[in-house]
């Protein structure tokens, strides 16, 4: 088997070139198959639920579970692209961002933080970006972006080129809403063990607390504390415990296991499946403004920045809690070659992936005029969204 090559790409690029390339990875819990993973967790009314769905595995409809959403696995390359960003990587530290700046203690400077485009969920149109303050000179480069389209998405291309290549869609105008359909999407999904029904193992962790087994405090001092801690804690919480007095609510005491429906702990599964794809069509169906060969180019860094994102979230296999997997097998990667045909590649290391997207970088240089050097458009995020936040979960609501 051979690898793949920037060739590969831009022959994909061009209409009628492959469809896609296709990465099928078997995984396995770290403790063995005897042991239980924790899928996603989805809401469900007042609880949470795992996501159960038919599917078609190896010639037989199963029974299965979703462990990773698409849109998780998308983040998951984007995480790597912001410590790439952070580290200095050749290419992905020169790319152009869009940056939003917040005092997290107003007039505090040692407070500042940035949200950069790729850790925000909507990218360059999130409303983090949208309701910040701009200069005058950004603000015309960021409304030509958000008034691009399939067209020509070159001035979004210009200033947030993570937005163009995993997409978004700028739902809050009246009219004219930049739609960007995703050219990436993968999951990770695991055949249930026990294909009779559906069986999540419901069981949550006891708290010992050396102190005091119960601490149940009159409404006087529990009002004193409250007042103490007032600004730390969720306002529902605070005021919970201020009248009951309960220590359990402001997580002081211990609590015994429990097996309640809804402290779900995870599931047994007998195969566990990774899958990426890269959608060189929906790529294809991308202009921007630099003639055929131009715009080729482009599609080809496009697809050439999305497959070093995959390979290096490939090399951290880290997804949450209670759900440590392995490679049970190298992965399993196809490229697309129409008509029913396809080629069998080898897994692409991180050098090799660094070297196609240098080798893709240097060609849309010279062929479609991209100057990456670390362009950023920085704007200051409104105050009444850190004055207004609240870490609360979705059990405080």
């Amino acid at each position: 088997m051979r690898k793949l090559t920037v060739q590969d790409l831009n022959e994909a690029a061009k209409i009628g070139g492959s469809n896609a390339l296709t990465e099928v990875t078997s995984l396995a819990p770290a403790a063995g198959m005897g042991s239980i993973v924790a899928p996603a967790k989805y809401t469900a009314g007042n609880g949470s639920t795992y996501v159960y769905e038919k599917r078609w595995v190896n010639d037989e409809c199963v029974d299965t579970v979703l462990i990773d959403s698409r849109t998780s696995q998308a983040n998951r390359l984007e995480d790597y692209i912001s410590r790439a960003i952070e580290v200095g990587h050749p290419i992905f530290s020169k790319m152009p961002q869009v940056r939003v700046r917040y005092e997290m203690i107003p007039g505090d400077e040692s407070s500042v933080r940035y949200f950069d485009d790729v850790q925000l969920p909507h990218r360059a149109v999130d409303a983090h970006i949208r309701i910040a303050e701009f200069s005058e000179s950004d603000k015309v480069k960021y409304m030509a972006a958000r008034n691009s389209s399939l067209e020509d998405l070159s001035a979004m291309l210009a200033i947030s080129p993570v937005t163009v290549m995993f997409g978004c869609w700028d739902s809050t105008r009246n009219k004219n809403q930049l739609r960007i359909p995703a050219s990436f999407n993968g999951e990770i999904y695991a055949v249930l063990a026990d294909q009779t029904h559906e069986s999540p193992i419901h069981r949550a962790g006891a708290r010992i607390d050396p102190v005091a087994a119960g601490v149940h405090l009159t409404k006087n001092e529990a009002k004193k504390i409250a007042e103490r801690i007032k600004g730390t804690m969720n306002d529902k919480k605070l005021s919970k415990f201020a009248s009951s007095g309960d220590g359990s609510t402001i997580v002081i005491g211990a609590i015994p296991p429990s097996t309640d429906a809804n402290a779900l702990d995870g599931i047994a599964v007998r195969s566990i499946t990774r899958t990426h794809v890269l959608s060189f069509s929906m790529l294809r169906a991308m202009r921007f403004g630099k003639g055929p060969e131009g715009d080729e180019a482009i599609r080809v860094l496009l697809a050439a920045a999305l497959i070093n994102a995959m390979v290096g979230s490939n090399a951290e296999l880290h997804l949450r809690e209670n759900c440590f997997l392995v490679e049970a097998d190298e992965p399993k990667t196809v490229l697309d070659r129409r008509g029913g045909k396809h080629d069998d590649l080898e897994m692409l290391t991180l050098e090799d992936a660094d070297e196609l997207l240098a080798q893709a970088y240097a060609q849309a240089q010279k062929k479609a005029g991209i100057d990456w050097h670390g362009q950023i458009i920085t704007v200051q995020g409104d105050p009444a969204v850190i004055e207004s936040a609240s870490a609360a979960d979705d059990d405080d609501r």
